[in-house]
């Protein structure tokens, strides 16, 4: 029997044995369905998605002047999860979801991980599997979570979509094929703090919804299991019922929304091939020098059990590998995490909530932050590695880690950011436009401790 701490990392590992996912990259011209049009590269039916040029007129330091090849995808998506009540606690329906980007190919998606385009079926292929759950009236199931949450903001232009989960009954027929499976609560825990395995979509949602699906019902609040038990799983549970939650997610907003209004940032079209810094050749859209991360280039895909099972599409592919960590301390007597006030490219609000510390091109953070992480006295909770959404990213990896700074190290930074409580994530995590695409998937890693 498989042990509950593997079950879904084993699943996944059978999965990518089983299936077939093929990858090639090939020039542009060989792309069909893609083209060059007006500056941009575009499907012919105007959907999915189009690759655009963007240069920042208005902005902080770290964005004012910089230009950047970026994905425009102005459809809202589904990203949902079917749950339900099990003899032993809440169950999850996981989707082994194969794409081209994903480190090891298929990784834990949502139950329901579409695009608009794709479940219209602009493509021509088969139907979304479960759909009605999440565009149909709720008649024989109950909406728990929906709410719009951002994609990454330094590649993608205003893009959001709906983390959606729903509650059915036990009647409720899982789909055929092996793609798709009931796992417990604790199962799903264990999973991630799995490198590969839970992908960011699957983290968005898990983030974004009731943190006490993923406990048993009888275990009462989130992280109540650590009560009397001492370590870091008591600390988080005292810090999910601090007492002044409210106060400090009103003051968490105000301050979000102050940084909004002292700093616009405005974004100007320019064609590809005249971005400033980057050439556009058969091969790749890429920075001449080393002014951004990405580069964008296009494969052929095969995989097996799509709606479609052969294609080609643009992929952004990054030059380095990551590194995001959110960072926690002790402040009287409570841990609390520090939040950075990132402005970011593409993201409607101009700002959200970042980790502490997020690497890479069009991200700023706290001065002297890098070091004291390196400095003695630090621990790391969570260390795990994670790919961007496969079907837009080429095994764009970072590693996630959750650090615990001494408390004097700490003070140093007490006006680098936001300290917010648990207590205090877990509103933000509930709202449109706070957390962004990075902090819920580094929350994500604390919620292995409920």
């Amino acid at each position: 029997m498989p042990s509950p701490d593997t079950a879904i990392a084993d699943w996944i590992a059978e999965r990518r044995r089983q299936g077939t996912l093929e990858i090639q990259r090939i020039p542009f011209s060989a792309c069909a369905d893609w083209h060059f049009e007006g500056g941009r590269l575009r499907h012919r039916s105007g959907r999915f998605f189009t690759i655009v040029g963007c240069h920042c007129e208005v902005g902080p330091a770290h964005l004012a002047g910089l230009d950047l090849a970026m994905i425009d995808q102005p459809e809202v998506g589904i990203l949902g999860f079917v749950v339900r009540r099990g003899p032993a606690g809440w169950e999850w329906l996981l989707q082994a979801k194969a794409e081209p980007g994903n480190v090891g190919g298929t990784q834990v998606g949502p139950s329901v991980q579409a695009t608009r385009s794709n479940y219209m079926r602009v493509h021509g292929g088969s139907p979304t599997r479960m759909l009605e759950l999440f565009t149909g009236s709720p008649a024989a199931w109950h909406v728990l979570t929906d709410v719009e949450q951002s994609e990454q903001g330094d590649r993608f232009c205003g893009k959001y979509n709906r983390n959606v989960v729903v509650e059915v009954d036990g009647a409720f027929p899982t789909p055929d094929g092996g793609l798709w499976r009931w796992f417990g609560h604790r199962e799903l825990r264990a999973a991630l703090h799995g490198d590969y395995v839970v992908n960011t979509d699957a983290r968005s949602v898990i983030c974004s919804a009731d943190w006490g699906l993923l406990g048993a019902p009888e275990a009462g609040p989130p992280f109540a299991r650590w009560r009397g038990r001492g370590g870091l799983g008591e600390q988080l549970l005292d810090s999910a019922a601090e007492p002044a939650a409210e106060a400090g997610y009103a003051d968490a907003c105000a301050r979000l929304d102050a940084a909004r209004r002292a700093q616009a940032v405005r974004l100007a079209p320019v064609a590809l091939d005249a971005l400033p810094g980057w050439r556009v050749d058969d091969w790749e859209i890429a920075p001449a020098g080393a002014a951004a991360d990405q580069v964008v280039q296009a494969y052929a895909v095969h995989a097996e059990g799509r709606e479609v099972e052969y294609w080609c599409q643009p992929l952004v592919a990054s030059r380095a590998p990551g590194r995001i960590v959110l960072v926690c301390a002790r402040h009287a007597g409570v841990l609390r995490f520090l939040l950075n006030v990132s402005f970011e490219f593409g993201l409607r609000e101009g700002a959200q909530f970042a980790p502490s510390y997020v690497s890479g091109c069009g991200h700023a953070n706290p001065d002297g932050l890098l070091a004291a992480l390196a400095g003695a006295g630090a621990v790391v909770h969570a260390s795990v590695m994670q790919s961007d959404e496969g079907g837009r990213f080429m095994a764009s990896v970072a590693r996630y880690e959750i650090v615990e700074l001494p408390a004097e190290t700490a003070a140093g930074f007490a006006d680098a950011g936001v300290w917010a409580s648990l207590a205090v994530l877990r509103r933000l995590s509930r709202r449109r436009g706070l957390l962004n695409n990075e902090m819920r998937s580094a929350l994500s890693l604390l919620l292995a401790w409920v």
